[in-house]
């Protein structure tokens, strides 16, 4: 009989964790923020850099005429980001319409990604970068 207490007491210790424990929400309210713009073939900065770790908020501005994109698959899928901005996870980046703005809050890991647009003729024409997360 006691030999099954120590399994049955182990298998209750398991059951009473929470299922998915995640780390606690980040301070956004102290977060990091920088603009990036979109200008017509090239983006301002063209190396995006801040700090590992940290809370920021990136505002994305559109300052063309058209349509312009923003590109960064394996940053999105690295950072974390507040679950209102799942879409940008999704596509890899975002669109914005001519003179439209975007906040964007996340904390990223260490590391360097690469930004493009998603038209060719734009990537073409210089419209990439490179993020930088130390």
């Amino acid at each position: 009989m006691r030999l099954l207490l120590l399994p049955l007491a182990a298998l209750l210790l398991v059951a009473a964790q929470p299922p998915d424990a995640q780390a606690p929400e980040p301070e956004w309210r102290t977060a990091v923020e920088l603009d990036v713009l979109l200008h017509p073939w090239s983006y301002e900065p063209k190396t995006i850099r801040f700090p590992a770790g940290r809370p920021v908020r990136i505002r994305f501005v559109n300052q063309s005429p058209t349509t312009m994109a923003f590109g960064a698959r394996d940053f999105f899928r690295a950072a974390r980001l507040r679950p209102r901005d799942e879409d940008i996870v999704r596509h890899g980046g975002f669109r914005l319409g001519p003179g439209d703005t975007r906040d964007v809050d996340l904390v990223a890991p260490p590391g360097r990604y690469r930004v493009r647009s998603f038209n060719l003729l734009h990537r073409l024409l210089g419209m990439s970068g490179e993020i930088v997360v130390d």
